[in-house]
């Protein structure tokens, strides 16, 4: 490697915004979660093993924790759900696993300063955002099914009056800051991050010093 090419790199990641680092890693890591729950969404769906509802209230029943038998439950009564409308979350899933995968890559190409990576991670973002609300739209009855469910077996569970964390308004309201902090909210920061200025300056630097070693590698 030459002299110019290590002063380049070197002013470059001098130049690279730490929040940006920040945004690009925590992105990185919603993409391998994403790809890691559509790959398992998949796989169970295609395996069709709905656990037993009359064994999930009897397993929840032998967990002295009311709160802690209540999210038991919870847990089969989602993977009920998704069995239930499978119609709808396989190719939300295939398309989970898709775009995630995109937001990895988008992610892990912004970090190494990549040229054109800004461009193409603000237009995978935007692609991630649309799909989490379609999602979201999309999967209302699924919600439905296992919070009126996961409600309705509280009561049975060790004779434990429902408690407010398990109402289904707060069930709802769990699953709307999931979609608002964890999904939206991470694609708000990373947008933010992209667009700053100093980002914005730290991808033109990329841009001339690739610009530059075309033209040294130039007969």
């Amino acid at each position: 490697m030459s002299k110019g090419a290590q002063d380049d790199g070197q002013r470059l990641k001098s130049l690279r915004p730490w929040f940006l680092v920040a945004a690009m890693v925590v992105t990185w890591l919603s993409g391998v979660y994403g790809v890691t729950m559509g790959c398992g969404t998949v796989v169970y769906l295609r395996e069709g093993r709905v656990p037993d509802d009359t064994f999930a209230i009897v397993d929840a029943q032998a967990i002295a924790d009311p709160s802690a038998a209540i999210d038991n439950y919870r847990t089969g009564a989602e993977l009920r759900a998704i069995a239930a409308f499978g119609k709808i979350m396989l190719p939300l899933s295939v398309a989970q696993v898709l775009l995630s995968i995109l937001l990895v890559a988008a992610s892990a190409m912004a970090l190494a300063g990549r040229p054109g990576a800004r461009s193409f991670a603000l237009q995978t973002l935007a692609a991630n955002a649309v799909f989490a609300a379609i999602a979201y739209a999309a999967k209302q009855d699924l919600r439905a099914h296992w919070v009126n469910a996961t409600v309705d077996a509280a009561s049975q569970l060790n004779g434990a009056p429902i408690l407010d964390l398990h109402t289904s308004a707060s069930w709802y309201w769990v699953t709307r800051i999931k979609l608002a902090i964890f999904e939206l909210g991470v694609i708000g920061f990373a947008v933010f991050a992209l667009l700053s200025k100093r980002t914005t300056a730290f991808f033109d630097a990329v841009a001339r010093a690739e610009e530059r070693r075309e033209r040294e590698d130039e007969p």
